[in-house]
């Protein structure tokens, strides 16, 4: 868009007007030294999950008063915002791309795509899949790196005693975009989301969703989607597993749903949507 574009973990490259940062509690350093070096530069904050649904605690709400533009990732967000910064809030969807088109589903595979970290329940498609009828032939391959060490002594424990589970460890991106497309569903297990960036990939996909029922899901897909569960909810998973298996009807009302939500996640439209954040701001 005409910018000029560098990327720093560590706040320290302020030669720019415009500071874009991810989390305001964890880049707060980072915010307040920029306001420091640039007095007149721009800054927005795009809230993360645990911005919006954690506690919104001194650090948070400073950094939404410091900031110029907030950005949320789906409008159930911005119900989560304080009343006095909703103004200079925007909802941008992130987009996402189609790669695998007819690439072939592998019938009885399920996968969970994502980092293992507490906030996101990782092992509950592992536990629900032990809570399926004995002939089922589900396999859950779960794909991400390992963030919360102790996941690493409970997905081998669980592979071993689990048939049905398989971690295959972090994959470049489109490797793991493969896996979404040839699999019969994605499950998003999350306790909070601020709106998984892997859920658009599933939808352009036209690969089916199951999910817990957190804002971060609902705000995309819809209070109607019918693949939910409540969070925590092992038995309510392993019932919508079942259904994903035998019942192909149920299959495809899931796959209508995230098709139909899968235009909002159009790359054009989130590069809209940032094009006009920047014009009222540049």
């Amino acid at each position: 868009m005409g910018h000029e574009v560098a990327v720093s973990e560590g706040g320290d490259r302020f030669e720019g007007g415009l500071l874009v940062v991810l989390h305001g509690v964890k880049c707060r350093p980072a915010l307040v030294a920029y306001r420091e070096a640039k007095p007149k530069g721009k800054v927005v904050l795009c809230l993360t999950g645990t911005d919006l649904y954690g506690e919104h605690g001194a650090d948070l709400l400073a950094s939404m008063a410091e900031a110029d533009r907030l950005v949320v990732l789906q409008k159930l967000g911005l119900e989560r915002v304080p009343e006095e910064f909703r103004e200079k809030t925007r909802v941008i969807v992130q987009g996402a791309r189609r790669m695998f088109r007819g690439s072939g589903e592998k019938r009885c595979q399920v996968c969970v795509v994502g980092h293992l970290r507490e906030v996101k329940d990782p092992l509950r498609a592992a536990k629900a899949a032990r809570l399926l009828p004995e002939g089922s032939k589900i396999e859950v391959v779960q794909v991400g790196a390992i963030l919360d060490g102790k996941f690493g002594e409970l997905v081998e424990r669980e592979m071993k005693e689990n048939s049905r589970y398989r971690w295959v460890g972090e994959l470049s991106g489109e490797d793991g975009r493969k896996v979404i497309a040839q699999s019969r569903a994605l499950v998003i297990s999350s306790v909070m989301e601020g709106g998984a960036r892997v859920l658009g990939e599933a939808a352009v996909e036209g690969t089916p969703i199951l999910s817990s029922r957190i804002d971060g899901v609902v705000g995309l897909l819809g209070e109607d989607y019918p693949g939910y569960f409540e969070v925590g909810d092992t038995e309510g998973l392993a019932t919508l597993l079942e259904r994903v298996e035998t019942d192909e009807g149920f299959v495809e009302e899931l796959r209508a749903g995230v098709l139909a939500a899968a235009g909002q996640f159009e790359m054009e439209r989130e590069a809209v949507a940032w094009r006009s954040l920047l014009e009222e701001l540049v």
